[in-house]
């Protein structure tokens, strides 16, 4: 019986994974411009840090982000061996809408549940998170009203 609820447990998480990865708008450059935005100028270590992705993967994303005109990079002027990752002014607009797209998203998917299961769910991820030994952002991830102007 444990087995099957486990097998079962995976596959909802399978199919919610699946959900968010192809419906979300900006899925990953949005969490980088989201996080400039919240933290301006960060180094591309710092951003790696931050996001735990691999610094090739960070790179191929910047080097899409700066093409596009997102983000300007130039060598930090306290240690040359670091780049300085920064929104431009057109990468700001992206990083607000990508802040207001995910708000959206994050409505549409619970807006409907009431805030007693909300909290359950909350209570639920966090403890798996924790047994997982998997540390979160909070603040990544908080309402901030600042973004709404």
């Amino acid at each position: 019986m444990d087995n099957e609820l486990n097998l079962r447990l995976l596959g909802m998480m399978h199919q919610i994974s699946h959900l968010m990865q192809t419906q979300e708008k900006f899925r990953g450059q949005g969490r980088l411009l989201v996080l400039l935005n919240r933290y301006g100028a960060l180094t591309q270590r710092e951003l790696i840090e931050l996001t735990g992705r691999r610094s090739a993967t960070l790179s191929e994303q910047l080097d899409g982000m700066e093409k596009f005109g997102l983000i300007s990079r130039c060598k930090n002027e306290q240690d040359k061996r670091n780049v300085d990752v920064k929104l431009t002014k057109q990468g700001k607009k992206a990083a607000i809408e990508a802040m207001q797209n995910r708000q959206a998203y994050a409505d549409e998917l619970f807006g409907t549940m009431p805030q007693r299961k909300k909290q359950q769910l909350a209570g639920l991820l966090d403890s798996l998170l924790h047994t997982w030994d998997i540390p979160i952002n909070e603040e990544e991830y908080q309402y901030h009203a600042e973004n709404e102007r």
